[in-house]
């Protein structure tokens, strides 16, 4: 039997993410967290199985919708293309005009715009993986759009999306956990400019922050050491029998060239030249996707002679007996043994004492490889590499004296 309007009334009040069957063949209610609900018709078009937004509730009538759906049906079983049934389903849900639309042809595969869900996994795949290092992140981004945003705006054509639908969708998870909506946000406002870059619309619709709803919210820091404490994690890491040699060997690292955890993780002989005393770090190899040079001190290259004795022969610096790559989370296990702290805020532990030291700005951003923000054409010719390595050695010899 169908979902009634007092169902439907006590769905939203649940405000629990589910999929509610509304008794007609085919029509699903999508429910989310915030108590906003959709109407999706799920079909098998060419063996596949797809799922149809056809409108949110109330704003589209449950009669409407079941209407649409038996129209859908129709089309389906007349062997009409799940794109062009899409791409009608942008102009119009009323099922009589639905079927005219697509039945006089006035739309074909060809001319029929991408969906947002389309855009998005080409953008995904043609350009996002291409531009950054693997990771969480990576896997991150396509796992949210597939949480978020799909289920409202997926099967929508890209060019017919508007800016208070894509604030509706993003509301939820921009609210409720801040963090994760500012880079969802992010991640929309970019696949949009990619549609327009590929000309299939001319204006990108996706909001600006100052169009979002307020967040209360107080960033977090990643946690940190102060500087006055990293001499001694130097001696724990020294003296701490309870760890392995791998995870021991990988924060001394971190902690003394300001490099991050993963850039660690992954370091190659082939990348170290200890007679030059310079680990290069490959452009696919660093967040900002730009080649990195660092200076190495005393200290590093004794650490990388003695563990030479042990993985030389290998690939990775850090590798295990099978030569695979350190787990990520080995050393965030590590560390926690010490202080309540992260990996990564090793990273900021330098750049305090740096900043207290009276580091350049512009040298501070090229040790932990960031792109300064005062970047002038006098510094695309240089990296600073010999002022750095008196900074890193510095900093070794503070981390490191009894």
């Amino acid at each position: 039997m169908a979902l009634k309007f007092r169902e439907l009334e006590g769905l939203a009040q649940q405000r629990e993410e589910q999929w509610v069957p509304d008794g007609t063949p085919n029509l699903y209610v999508f429910c989310r967290s915030s108590g906003r609900m959709s109407w999706v018709c799920r079909i098998t078009i060419g063996g596949k199985r797809t799922n149809l937004t056809l409108g949110t509730w109330p704003d589209l009538k449950a009669d409407v919708a079941r209407q649409v759906t038996g129209a859908i049906k129709g089309l389906v079983g007349a062997g009409y293309s799940a794109q062009v049934i899409k791409s009608a389903l942008g102009v119009t849900v009323d099922p009589i005009a639905l079927q005219r639309l697509v039945i006089t042809g006035r739309l074909s595969d060809h001319d029929a715009p991408p969906t947002f869900e389309e855009v998005a996994r080409d953008w995904y795949e043609n350009h996002l993986k291409a531009g950054l290092s693997e990771g969480a992140y990576k896997r991150q981004v396509i796992q949210q759009l597939e949480d978020y945003v799909f289920p409202f705006l997926g099967t929508r054509p890209v060019n017919q999306i508007k800016r208070r639908e894509i604030v509706e969708t993003l509301k939820d998870i921009w609210l409720t956990k801040p963090p994760s909506g500012k880079k969802l946000r992010g991640n929309v406002e970019r696949i949009f400019d990619y549609a327009v870059d590929q000309e299939f619309l001319e204006f990108n619709p996706c909001p600006p922050v100052r169009s979002m709803p307020k967040q209360n919210y107080v960033e977090k820091h990643f946690d940190a050491l102060t500087p006055e404490q990293a001499p001694a994690m130097w001696r724990w890491l020294n003296d701490h029998v309870g760890l392995r040699d791998q995870t021991r060997y990988g924060l001394m690292l971190v902690l003394l060239t300001g490099k991050r955890s993963s850039e660690v993780r992954h370091m190659e002989w082939g990348h170290i030249d200890l007679e030059s005393g310079i680990w290069t770090t490959p452009a696919e190899g660093m967040k900002m996707r730009k080649e990195h040079r660092q200076p190495l001190s005393r200290q590093v290259l004794e650490l990388l002679h003695e563990l030479q004795q042990v993985s030389g022969g290998r690939r990775y610096v850090l590798g295990n007996a099978k030569d695979r790559v350190m787990s990520e989370n080995a050393m965030l296990y590590a560390i926690k043994e010490f202080s309540d702290v992260t990996v990564h805020g090793l990273r900021a532990t330098l750049g305090s004492w740096m900043a207290e030291n009276g580091v350049r700005k512009i040298v501070a951003d090229f040790v932990k490889a960031h792109q300064p923000k005062s970047f002038d054409v006098a510094y695309q010719r240089s990296d600073l590499l010999e002022e750095r390595r008196d900074v890193l050695q510095r900093w070794a010899d503070y981390v490191s004296a009894d």
